[in-house]
């Protein structure tokens, strides 16, 4: 089999990070009391070897050399739960001591909904910041050749996560938006696996992050011809204005494809509706959070080196190198009034969501 020059640089710039990681460091900083010679253990709700799993780790092995003191940073993945077990330990049960962190994929769907199985309360747990994670919805090209194909396709199979995830409601408001005929097959329990059932040609389509999309999908299926790239959903300002994600370079928007399919812009309640989720419940990718009553100085301190983590050009340079993608920064500032609009969102939007979710 040939070998892939660029996979395979990424997968050994993945090993070294996480070699990084786990080795560690006893290095001290002599302004770094509350972390000098400490452990830090990150919480993730997805399983090892999962994209989320890996985008963290990476994101952590920098962190650490920007919290004063640099502490050691461990990683305990809590998956299952549809990705709510990880945040309802860390409301409960998680140490409130500033060494356990939650660090992991946020649902701001079962947040406005409070959805069965979420006992977490985000008001009462610190924001430290986020990371947005772009996405993006690609098919099989044997099910769809073009995007035009869209538009006469009979029973076409959509996979995704669970009916609150934010990916599956994302991808089929915009199939129901076209008109495509389409069967949504969920339960999968990870975006990696929607994807392995998309390579056995078990599904058809799935709404990606664009972290898994560089890393795992472009090359062995987009670049291949198995599968085409359909469209990435673009970033919506608080005016409402819609601008593309620099991130989904090569990939057009769905309004792109919505006018070139439809020949007009879209338009209407539910294009309204799939607007005012771009920046609320598809803006956290990953979220960290704190346990309830976390101490102030962890508070600070985990802010602040979480900002200047994505700051780094090194770490920049890694992500680049392994994901072929950048995450933009969500500033703790700014999460905090996402999670208060989500909260309190129109009863149209809570309404739809409500439709999509249960």
């Amino acid at each position: 089999m040939k070998s892939n020059p660029g996979l395979s640089g990424r997968v050994s710039a993945l090993v070294l990070c996480a070699a990084g990681l786990l080795a560690g460091s006893n290095a001290h900083s002599a302004d770094g009391d509350f972390y000098d010679g400490e452990t830090i253990t990150v919480y993730i709700g997805r399983g090892p070897g999962s994209g989320t799993d890996l985008a963290i780790r990476a994101f952590i092995q920098h962190w650490r050399e920007h919290i004063p003191g640099r502490p050691t940073m461990v990683v305990r993945n809590i998956p299952g739960g549809g990705g709510t077990r990880v945040w309802n330990f860390g409301y409960e049960l998680a140490d409130s001591d500033g060494y356990s962190l939650l660090f992991s994929p946020f649902s701001g769907t079962a947040e406005i909904l409070g959805l069965p199985g979420l006992r977490a309360d985000f008001s009462q747990m610190p924001l430290i910041g986020g990371l947005k994670s772009p996405n993006m919805v690609y098919v099989r090209s044997d099910a769809v050749a073009t995007p035009e194909a869209l538009l006469t396709v009979q029973d076409l199979k959509y996979g995704g996560q669970n009916p609150a995830h934010h990916y599956d409601i994302l991808g089929r408001m915009a199939l129901d938006m076209l008109g495509v005929n389409y069967a949504y097959i969920t339960g999968f329990p990870g975006a990696n696996d929607v994807f392995n059932a998309v390579r056995r040609g078990e599904i058809d389509m799935q709404t990606a992050g664009l972290t898994l999309y560089r890393f795992s999908i472009e090359e062995p299926m987009v670049s291949t011809g198995q599968a085409l790239a359909l469209w990435h959903n673009p970033q919506v300002d608080r005016d409402g204005n819609v601008l593309p994600e620099p991130a989904a370079s090569g990939i057009p928007s769905f309004v792109e494809v919505y006018e070139r399919l439809k020949g007009e812009p879209p338009s209407g309640e539910m294009f309204e509706i799939y607007k005012w989720l771009q920046p609320t419940i598809n803006t956290f990718g990953h979220a960290a959070f704190l346990p309830p009553d976390s101490p102030e100085e962890a508070v600070q301190v985990l802010r602040e080196s979480f900002v200047a983590t994505t700051d780094d050009e090194v770490y920049r340079t890694a992500e680049g190198q392994m994901f072929g993608v950048q995450m933009p920064l969500i500033e703790h500032t700014e999460g905090t009034r996402v999670i208060r609009e989500m909260t309190n969102p129109p009863e149209n939007v809570r309404a739809l969501l409500e439709r999509y979710a249960r």
